[in-house]
């Protein structure tokens, strides 16, 4: 199937809140992909924000990619209209909670590579995605429901401007490329044993090779960000059962010398794209301690935002 998309309308639907007391709120909902044009099965990262630019706290439902009160939605380049499938989930909600705050001044961001939940599905692990975004273009909406369930509130739908963007095919080197890493990936399901070891264990090493070398030959390759966010947690069934077996040791990035110093190398040249919120919401688990040097280093970027919103949210949030 013939797709495109291109990323570049950037602005954003300002939406008044209407308050039970206080002045009057605004929130803006914006989307953003960095750029207009990818190659086929090249990480689209999508970057949303939401902003309270009025002088009031803003209560809203939980701000989320999987939150039911996020909507996502696609226009292929033939005009036809589809809803985005995603995973809900479900919040249990204590009768006296009354929205997720949002200080004014204050954004909420999140970030995801788009194929993890749109296009035509895919074996993960024979591909890199778990959907794949074919040659075309791609008209993409987000609504967020701001006041789904919140108490006391009138309803509130924010819809962030349209984002249009263009999917071309592979040149040859990117081809090789795509296949390269696809090799990598399927080593986590691979059963195949080499001088009495199984493949399997070698994929956190290959990887980290391999990023070492293009971080040295082509520092701006667009796969590096999610190699060292979602490429190091996505491990294959084969590996991940020799690891509850014991059979080998976990790795675990947070705590690699090496994994850190190439996430900071990636995240600085990448930290004026959705590509770099995206890491630094990969390293929210373990590093939220050294995001407040972190967002001095950065400087006016989306990925120091996504730092001082990690910061916000405090040690223990998920």
């Amino acid at each position: 199937m013939k797709r495109r998309v291109t990323v570049a309308l950037i602005c954003a639907t300002v939406a008044t809140l209407v308050p039970t007391s206080g002045p009057t709120q605004q929130l803006l909902l914006t989307a953003d992909v960095g750029k207009t044009e990818f190659f086929e099965d090249e990480p689209v990262y999508l970057l949303l924000r939401l902003q309270n630019v009025g002088t009031d706290t803003a209560w809203t439902y939980f701000f989320s990619l999987f939150s039911p009160a996020m909507t996502l939605s696609v226009r292929l380049g033939h005009g036809h209209l589809v809803e985005v499938s995603k995973p809900i989930l479900d919040y249990r909600l204590d009768p006296s909670w009354r929205g997720e705050p949002v200080p004014p001044g204050a954004s909420s961001l999140k970030t995801m590579v788009l194929q993890d939940i749109m296009g035509d599905e895919w074996d993960l692990r024979t591909h890199l995605f778990a959907h794949h975004l074919a040659s075309d273009q791609y008209e993409l909406h987000v609504t967020f429901h701001a006041h789904l369930g919140v108490p006391r509130t009138t309803t509130l739908t924010l819809e962030a401007a349209p984002i249009v963007f263009q999917i071309r095919a592979r040149t040859s080197s990117e081809e090789k490329e795509v296949r390269q890493l696809e090799v990598m990936r399927y080593m986590g399901w691979d059963t195949t044993r080499v001088a009495g070891r199984s493949r399997a264990e070698g994929y956190h090493a290959s990887l980290i090779q391999w990023v070492e070398q293009r971080w040295r030959d082509q520092p701006d390759d667009p796969f590096l960000p999610f190699l060292l966010y979602n490429g190091l947690s996505v491990v294959g069934k084969v590996l991940e059962e020799q690891i509850v077996a014991g059979k080998v040791p976990r790795f675990d990035p947070d705590t690699s010398a090496i994994v850190s110093r190439l996430r900071l190398g990636v995240l600085e040249r990448n930290k004026r794209l959705p590509a770099g919120a995206h890491l630094v919401q990969g390293m929210s688990a373990r590093h939220r301690g050294e995001f407040q040097t972190l967002t001095e280093r950065l400087g006016p970027s989306p990925a120091a935002d996504m730092a001082r919103y990690q910061i916000w949210l405090g040690p223990y949030w998920p």
